[in-house]
């Protein structure tokens, strides 16, 4: 009985394992990144279109009250109708950009839904767009949910320009 067990070989690691044990573990690590990246990526257009949600239903009650005012460079407007819904549908129809939490520095363009809804507005220089600009928006909804978001296909020059100073009544504060 003494050599009955030294007969039987040991297993021995060859090696051969290694290079499937490496693909399944790229494979994970990549399933995993599409996986959160994927998320974030839903996150962020459930989110967009949510403020998008807001921002209509603001934009709906300040038609039905007149009551969206800007403020302008220290002057108030009175938001005539069809340049509310410019303004609504410049913001959502232009949906390239990003979410961001800094606020610019400086005075912003700031416009009051009568609902509790504020949207304010920067200019956002930005180097790599063709006109070195585009538009900070920091929406605070009437529930106090905050979006602020980086629009790169938008600018506040043609928000004011087309939306906000012409055709709209100057309110004397």
């Amino acid at each position: 009985m003494d050599g009955l067990y030294e007969n039987i070989k040991k297993d021995r690691k060859t090696g051969r394992d290694m290079p499937l044990t490496v693909i399944i573990a790229v494979f994970v690590v990549l399933a995993a990144a599409v996986l959160i990246v994927g998320g974030w990526y839903i996150g962020y257009g459930r989110r967009f279109m949510n403020f998008v949600s807001d921002l209509s239903s603001s934009t709906t009650y300040a038609y039905e009250h007149e009551s969206l005012t800007a403020s302008v460079d220290g002057r108030q407007y009175r938001i005539s109708a069809d340049n509310m819904y410019g303004i609504y549908s410049y913001i959502s129809l232009n949906r390239s950009g990003r979410e961001s939490g800094k606020i610019p520095e400086g005075e912003p363009v700031v416009l009051e839904y009568g609902d509790g809804a504020i949207l304010r507005l920067w200019d956002q220089p930005e180097e790599k767009r063709a006109n070195g600009h585009c538009l900070f928006l920091h929406y605070t909804g009437v529930d106090g949910k905050v979006y602020s978001y980086i629009s790169y296909k938008t600018t506040l020059d043609t928000i004011v320009t087309r939306y906000l100073l012409y055709d709209n009544a100057e309110i004397d504060v």
